[in-house]
């Protein structure tokens, strides 16, 4: 079960990329004069609360993941962790061809989830020693 405690770490990191990019986005956006409270308001509401179905969803599918394909065997644990950011990642890949707008958020998203599975395997390594 330790290891569903390393969960954390993706939550933290997509979080953090999102809420930067946001707050950037919102104080170079032209067609919007914020400041940087504002901005950083608006981010902490539009990641929080319009995405809140991302989020339930993000950790949902992540916990049952980790319990079908990590927890039973830690085995090839690199191959496995990147089997579930495909499979994870697969809808929002799809987003981000359909819809142009929000195709740099689910983008970022992508990413920020690969290189946090990766920093994840090293926190599940270091909870088998």
């Amino acid at each position: 079960m330790k290891i569903l405690k390393t969960s954390w770490i993706n939550i933290v990191g997509i979080f953090t990329v999102l809420f930067l990019y946001t707050t950037i986005y919102g104080l170079i956006d032209s067609n919007i004069s914020r400041n940087v409270f504002q901005a950083m308001v608006a981010s902490l509401i539009g990641i929080c609360f319009y995405g809140i179905m991302f989020w339930i969803a993000f950790i949902l599918v992540l916990i049952i993941l980790d319990l079908i394909i990590i927890l039973p065997n830690q085995n090839n644990l690199i191959l496995k962790l990147l089997l579930e950011w495909i499979l994870i990642s697969a809808p929002f890949i799809y987003w981000a061809i359909t819809y142009e707008r929000q195709r740099n958020i689910f983008i970022l998203a992508i990413i920020a989830f690969l290189i946090t599975q990766l920093f994840r395997e090293r926190l599940i390594k270091k909870l088998k020693k």
